[in-house]
């Protein structure tokens, strides 16, 4: 872990006005995400075996969703997946017969809504961790180069710039906090910060105040 770009990242969070949701900084920007009239929608949660990310999949889950519901479906004659509870029918969560010492990544996709009511995307995950530790939120994971290492976080965003052309921006450090995930419901929320290169270009990026809540 880097520390220095971390303990900026702190700093930043205290000196940036609440008003901006962009402030330039050539060749940098810096990004407020909980400016006043932005908006941080919650897309997607899927929870999966700890594996390599794939930066360029934002949307499709990597391996099977462990918060996804088994059934026997009795049209279908066979066993079949949900992702909510079924209410007419006994369901087995896929969390629940994971073994204890597995180790998870929990794959977050939000939608950022800036001031001027332009829609970016964020991708998030924390890595490292087992169901134990999910009963005692919150985690917060920072970004870590060791593969190994529990409690990792990384991320990409995606800065619409208009409506044919992305920046796309890769975490190089930053803190991610779990604050709260209830695991049959999918009631979630967190927050985060962190600084990232764009890809294709020698420009970094700098994320803050990320806020979010379903």
């Amino acid at each position: 872990m880097q520390i220095l770009p971390v303990c900026l990242l702190c700093l930043l969070c205290f000196a940036l006005p609440g008003q901006a949701t962009l402030v330039l900084s050539a060749p940098n920007d810096t990004f407020n995400l909980s400016c006043p009239t932005c908006t941080v929608v919650v897309r997607s949660i899927s929870l999966n075996k700890e594996q390599r990310l794939n930066p360029n999949d934002l949307n499709i889950p990597i391996s099977s969703n462990l918060l996804m519901w088994r059934y026997y479906d009795d049209i279908l004659k066979k066993e079949a997946l949900m992702s909510t509870e079924p209410f007419w029918t006994k369901g087995v969560q896929l969390i629940d017969e994971a073994p204890d010492n597995m180790m998870l990544s929990l794959h977050i996709n939000l939608s950022w809504l800036d001031s001027n009511a332009t829609e970016h995307q964020f991708h998030l995950v924390l890595a490292g961790f087992n169901k134990s530790n999910l009963a005692r939120v919150p985690l917060t994971g920072v970004y870590e180069l060791d593969y190994n290492a529990p409690l990792r976080f990384y991320a990409i965003g995606q800065i619409s710039v208009n409506a044919k052309e992305w920046e796309t921006y890769e975490c190089r450090d930053g803190l991610f906090t779990l604050t709260n995930f209830n695991l049959k419901t999918g009631a979630i929320g967190g927050i985060f910060s962190f600084y990232a290169n764009r890809l294709g270009m020698d420009k970094h990026g700098v994320f803050l105040n990320g806020v979010f809540k379903k």
